[in-house]
């Protein structure tokens, strides 16, 4: 017997229902649905006679039903943007064939499940997101190609050999990593293609990519050598190569687009290589964390001075203290030049011996109380001080207290013979004298405040 009941809905909570319903050819088509505010769903149930079971009613282990897709009730609907999403994740299933009467799923989500066919896709001309990782599917693409599939996940499956996507011209994001492709191919006629993941594959070489407009490339993972294949990715903006066994830079010289680039655990040795992405103007982020360079002394802000733009370097922040010091390491202006030296000659001239010699001048008055010969003053008489004036002895003589003083200038060259400094103390008479010999003191004027302490005969202790 079959019942038919009527029902009034709101656009936001229309239920999908399998092709093939009573009112399925009279119904009108989505949009016009939405722009009347109001749509009216006949939803057909068949009522079984008692004893009577129908065999695609029988829940198997793995087989997804109808029932099953209808008790997923809050997972099958339309939201805000427009589409009708199933979303059906790790729910142990093999065999989704049921799939096949929805037509009108925009949105699709298998992932973790035992999946080895997705022929069901064959029939949802309107999907445009299909995710299908962690699964068991072997067959690349094994369904015909819905015309405004945009995104596809492919990721953890038991893939191998890559085939041509020519038809699936709308494609703009896939993700095939974790499966066991060798090979890069049949993507040259992607043209929409902008994000593309093949990591953790077994690539050797990068080629096949042509043209594609790729903004977002990631081959993490590979068994890559070398850079090579993407001279022609004019609009590559972050590339990631890490885990792979790469030894130069050489090959990313043309991508003037990049902001960023991983390079983690691969074979950089030198400094160099980074010359070959100097001119990468756009570049902000490289991280090279686990290769051999970063042994090498002042790695760091060696590849600060030469990437002067970057900001993030190995995962931390440029400073804007780390760009002054590179330059000042590399390539420093004249006026830190000049600092240098200065620091160097001081630094050198304060590790020699700090001993000052104060210089014992000659004099015609006798000692007094408590002075000796030789250390406080040179005694000698008028006679012999007048003979050493006249054999130019003195550099300066002064007269003071009715007695003579003298400062020899043998005195101050024996200090000069061993690298020292000589400190003397004259008068400013002697003063002028001395500006008038080749030597090239520096002065220090002393003043007394208190005249009277210095004047009279001195105190005796």
């Amino acid at each position: 017997m079959t019942e038919t009941t009527s029902q009034h809905f709101a656009p936001p909570s229309l239920s999908s229902r399998p092709q093939g319903s009573r009112n399925d050819a009279e119904a009108p088509g989505y949009d016009e649905l939405e722009d009347s505010g109001e749509m009216e769903v006949k939803q057909v149930t068949l009522r079984k006679r008692t004893g009577e079971v129908k065999q695609h009613n029988i829940k198997k282990d793995g087989f997804l039903t109808a029932e099953m897709v209808s008790s997923c009730g809050s997972n099958l609907r339309r939201i805000g943007t427009g589409l009708q999403h199933l979303s059906l994740p790790s729910h142990n299933l093999s065999d989704v064939s049921v799939l096949s009467t929805y037509v009108h799923i925009q949105k699709l989500e298998l992932p973790h499940n035992k999946i080895k066919d997705l022929s069901c896709v064959s029939h949802m001309p309107y999907l445009a997101i299909l995710d299908a990782s962690h699964n068991e599917i072997s067959n690349f693409f094994g369904f015909q190609p819905p015309k405004n599939l945009k995104e596809v996940n492919f990721s953890h499956n038991r893939m191998t050999k890559m085939e041509d996507l020519s038809a699936y011209s709308s494609l703009s994001k896939m993700d095939l990593g974790y499966n066991s492709f060798t090979e890069i191919s049949g993507l040259e006629q992607c043209c929409n293609l902008s994000n593309l993941s093949l990591a953790h594959n077994k690539i050797s070489k990068i080629s096949g990519l042509g043209s594609l407009p790729l903004t977002h490339l990631c081959l993490r993972g590979n068994q890559l050598e070398r850079i090579e294949g993407l001279e022609n990715l004019k609009s590559l903006q972050v590339l990631d190569l890490s885990l792979n066994s790469i030894k130069s830079l050489s090959g990313l010289q043309n991508l003037h687009l990049l902001g960023s680039i991983n390079l983690e655990k691969n074979l950089i040795s030198e400094i160099q290589e980074y010359k070959h992405i100097h001119d990468l103007f756009l570049l902000r982020d490289i991280n090279v964390l686990g290769n051999p360079v970063q042994e090498q002394p002042d790695y760091r802000l060696a590849v600060i001075f030469l990437l002067q733009h970057l900001t993030v370097l190995d995962q931390e922040k440029v400073t804007a203290e780390e760009k002054v010091s590179s330059v000042n390491k590399y390539d420093p202006p004249l006026d830190v030049m000049a600092a240098r030296d200065h620091m160097t000659h001081l630094v050198y001239q304060l590790m020699q011996p700090q001993v000052l010699y104060d210089r014992t001048c000659h004099t015609t008055r006798g000692p007094y109380f408590g002075e000796e010969n030789g250390i406080d003053y040179h005694y000698v008489s008028e006679e012999d001080f007048q003979n050493m004036i006249h054999m130019g002895k003195f550099i300066q003589t002064v007269q003071y207290g009715g007695h003579r003083y003298g400062l020899t200038r043998d005195a101050i060259e024996d200090v000069a013979r061993e690298g020292l400094a000589c400190c003397v103390h004259m008068e400013l008479e002697g003063v002028l004298s001395l500006k008038n010999s080749y030597f090239e003191p520096r002065y220090i004027l002393v003043i007394p405040t208190q005249v009277e302490r210095y004047t009279g005969p001195p105190e005796k202790t």
